[in-house]
């Protein structure tokens, strides 16, 4: 039996490519039909950002003997509607404290729109009001209560507003 090398190095090297062709192929079918893994990492990152909180009167009821004197009715009461804007911006909940200094007459502060039975007194006592973060705009209605033996009092009626603000940490 002969050998002819030209024959046997065609079929050798048919089988080779066949063989490398049906194995290598093999594996990238096998890698296509497995679902691909991404690589999975994870931060932890902690921001701290400060509490700010800023309180802005808007607006404040000028109260003078001739407000009272054109918004008088024979009462000892004077409510003056939305007599008192204040803006808060805060970036966490807070508490609104109120108090008035000027003891001429008694002032009592409600937020406007809310029952009679929730005036606040703002001279013996602080108002108290809360709120959510972010920007609040509050309208506030005032009731004034005139002594009337004290007619030197009815000059002095302007609101001396004194505010303080604080987070709710809890």
């Amino acid at each position: 039996m002969e050998f002819n090398f030209k024959k046997i190095s065609g079929f050798t090297l048919l089988l080779l490519i066949l063989f490398l062709n049906f194995f290598g192929t093999a594996d990238l079918v096998e890698a296509a039909g497995k679902p691909k893994t991404l690589i999975e990492r994870s931060i932890s990152a902690e921001a701290r950002i400060p509490i700010f909180q800023r309180v802005e009167v808007l607006e404040k009821a000028d109260v003078d003997y001739t407000f009272l004197m054109t918004n008088y009715n024979g009462s000892r009461e004077i409510i003056v509607e939305a007599g008192l804007k204040i803006e808060i911006l805060s970036n966490t909940d807070w508490n609104l404290r109120l108090n008035n200094r000027n003891l001429n007459a008694q002032v009592l502060i409600r937020k406007a729109g809310q029952n009679n039975s929730d005036w606040q007194n703002l001279n013996s006592t602080t108002a108290k009001f809360s709120g959510d973060r972010g920007v609040e705009k509050l309208t506030f209605d005032l009731k004034f209560i005139l002594d009337p033996a004290a007619r030197a009092a009815v000059n002095n009626l302007e609101l001396d507003l004194r505010h303080s603000i604080n987070p709710v940490l809890y």
